[in-house]
């Protein structure tokens, strides 16, 4: 619609936030959602709790100095000098530590919808440890090995529990934590050739791409999942470019949309998880060549709040955690392509 359709309010809201929002840029202002509005106005009071955090600091700060009070320089500052801008945040280890070395033991009566995503949680948490630098005990990772073996199928490949069918995703999870563990028992709990032959027979040749199970779904999470674990289990060289790659590069590339990113399948919408699925099962096979990466990288930049920081994961959509991760996990990919996107933008031969 356009903007004279805008409710008076609707109006007044584009003229204020356009005028005082950096982060959202003009996009969406001729045609203006209900989701951009909304993002306008979450910049509008992510802005206002900044400054009034930098105010109250400073009020404390001058009040310190009339009373004479020495400073305590154990106390956590909310802002710096510079303002909002030049405000960091503080990460709590230590309690972030404590609640996932509880989650690895017991996990509440709410994560029972999660029965199938047993092998992401041992991933999630295991992995979230090493960010933080906090080893597993010997006994807590030869517990996780010993669960995720119970996950493993007789055919290859990880269910998402005990007992469930083999998929890529769990796979991936698996091989991954697994990995990370890096064990003498963790390295042998994979039965890498029949895991290896789970992966060629989720192989879609009629696309090039990845089924998620045998007879599921063909998209761009397969593609990665799959050469990932690949990678992961020592298959290198032509047996991954030439050989579970085949293809691959082709299939990606017919899920880049009109707008620069990544979608899960060809004719969807470009968005953030696809794209960095794409995008690393691309560089995985060596096919970054495949995709336009000028207009990619365009279309990942313009993903991020200019007041949040964080990245959304659609075109006219809010920022978030998740989506963060995605949209700023693949700018470290493309970096690993920088030869092919410096070709494609004509500054190497």
């Amino acid at each position: 619609r356009s903007r004279a359709d805008v409710p008076v309010g609707g109006r007044a809201v584009i003229v204020a936030m356009a005028a005082a929002m950096d982060g959202f840029g003009t996009e969406g202002l001729d045609f203006p959602t209900e989701t951009s509005l909304e993002q306008w106005k979450l910049e509008h009071v992510a802005r206002d709790i900044y400054r009034r955090s930098v105010a109250s600091a400073r009020i404390r700060e001058e009040a310190s100095v009339d009373d004479g009070a020495e400073e305590d320089p154990t106390e956590e500052c909310v802002a710096c000098e510079g303002g909002w801008e030049a405000s960091v945040a503080v990460l709590h280890r230590e309690t972030h530590v404590a609640y996932l070395t509880k989650s690895l033991r017991h996990l509440s009566a709410g994560h029972v919808v999660l029965d199938a995503s047993r092998c992401w949680l041992c991933y999630w948490i295991v992995h979230a440890l090493a960010l933080l630098g906090e080893p597993l005990g010997e006994d807590t990772a030869r517990d996780v090995v010993e669960f995720l073996s119970l996950c493993q199928h007789p055919d290859g490949g990880f269910g998402g529990g005990p007992g469930q069918m083999p998929h890529l995703a769990p796979t991936y999870a698996a091989v991954a934590c697994l990995a990370e563990i890096a064990t003498v028992e963790a390295v042998k709990c994979v039965n890498r050739a029949e895991c290896v032959a789970f992966l060629a027979r989720c192989k879609d040749k009629s696309t090039g791409g990845y089924r998620m199970h045998e007879g599921g779904e063909t998209d761009t999470r397969g593609c990665y999942t799959a050469l990932a674990v690949a990678r992961l289990l020592g298959v290198g060289g032509s047996d991954l470019t030439e050989g579970l790659g085949e293809g691959v590069g082709s299939f990606v590339a017919m899920c880049q949309t009109h707008e620069g990113g990544v979608a899960g399948e060809p004719g969807a919408e470009a968005h953030g998880g696809y794209t960095y699925c794409g995008l690393a099962a691309a560089v995985l096979c060596d096919s970054a060549h495949s995709l336009d990466l000028p207009e990619l990288a365009h279309w990942l930049a313009h993903r991020q709040g200019g007041v949040e920081g964080g990245f959304n994961g659609r075109t006219n959509k809010l920022v978030d955690g998740c989506y963060s991760f995605w949209q700023g996990g693949a700018f470290p990919v493309l970096e690993m392509a920088s030869g092919a996107v410096l070709r494609a933008m004509g500054g190497a031969k």
